[in-house]
């Protein structure tokens, strides 16, 4: 009796774990998709957002240029990896990473910002 007993307890604990497993697969952020337009007045508006942000965060006075290209990715919300041109010609690429969560007012969070090869 004993045998079956120790195995129930073994099921009973198992069980939550292989949902929570397949929960946080659905949660997984899905692939990176290229954006097809850069020059689209939303993701422009990322790329100024994420240079105005690292500005003010850090006193420097970098002015955007342009982006150069860029990938999406939906993880609550969207991800948008840019990679930024500068007017500096000392350093003048730059990657961002944006966080962009829906809602009746779209937010914006700078992930990561920092130097990038051409």
């Amino acid at each position: 009796m004993r045998p079956q007993i120790l195995l129930l307890t073994i099921i009973l604990a198992v069980l939550p774990l292989s949902a929570i497993t397949a929960a946080g697969r659905k949660l997984a952020a899905g692939p990176w998709e290229p954006i097809k337009d850069v020059h689209d007045p939303h993701v422009q508006a990322i790329g100024k957002f994420a240079v105005k942000t690292y500005n003010s965060k850090n006193h420097t006075d970098l002015i955007f240029k342009d982006i150069r290209r860029g990938e999406t990715q939906a993880d609550k919300g969207t991800k948008y990896f840019l990679h930024l041109l500068m007017a500096q010609p000392t350093s003048p690429c730059y990657a961002a990473l944006v966080l962009e969560t829906p809602g009746r007012r779209s937010s914006l969070e700078l992930l990561s910002f920092e130097r990038d090869t051409c």
